[in-house]
């Protein structure tokens, strides 16, 4: 299945179940009859709170700007300043990894409990990152920046469906 249009960017997968087998369904059931309803709520307390600090401190980096206003756990920011692609591509050197968006061109980062320790590590790291990709703008060797911009220049959306469908068969 390969989608070119969604504002979740670009997507390939070569199952039917895309990115949600059923294996991950079942950890899910069985996480959640392990927590109970009170553990589960006081997980989502902590989530909400990374939420909201990691959001707070995005707004706080003046070439950032959030998508929306986000209400949950997941925050897309991208930038007018800095291509946020580049900056994802150093972020992900840095050991994270977000996703890619498009219209506009942005990131997200799906809060977890794993976040709730490691906010201002992330939010140290996204400023540099930006600092980084602001110093030496260009494509980092190796990242996906250069992919998402040029797919979203080209008018011909059944060539980059191809695209995506020849990269999923040679990395699968």
């Amino acid at each position: 299945m390969e989608v070119t249009e969604w504002t979740g960017g670009l997507y390939v997968s070569p199952t039917i179940a895309g990115s949600r087998p059923g294996g991950l369904i079942a950890g899910a059931w069985a996480a959640m009859i392990s927590l109970g309803s009170e553990g589960y709520l006081e997980n989502t307390k902590e989530i909400m709170e990374a939420s909201k600090r990691i959001q707070k401190g995005i707004h706080d980096i003046p070439e950032l700007f959030v998508v929306g206003r986000p209400d949950m756990s997941i925050i897309a920011f991208g930038s007018d300043v800095v291509d946020i692609f580049e900056v994802n591509d150093v972020l992900s050197s840095k050991g994270w990894h977000l996703n890619a968006l498009q219209r506009p061109n942005s990131v997200h980062i799906c809060v977890t409990l794993q976040h709730v320790p490691v906010v201002q590590i992330f939010l140290k790291d996204l400023r540099d990152s930006v600092q980084t990709v602001k110093e030496n703008p260009g494509p980092v060797n190796g990242g996906f920046a250069p992919i998402y911009g040029a797919a979203g220049k080209i008018p011909d959306r059944v060539m980059v469906q191809d695209l995506l469908v020849e990269y999923i068969d040679r990395s699968c």
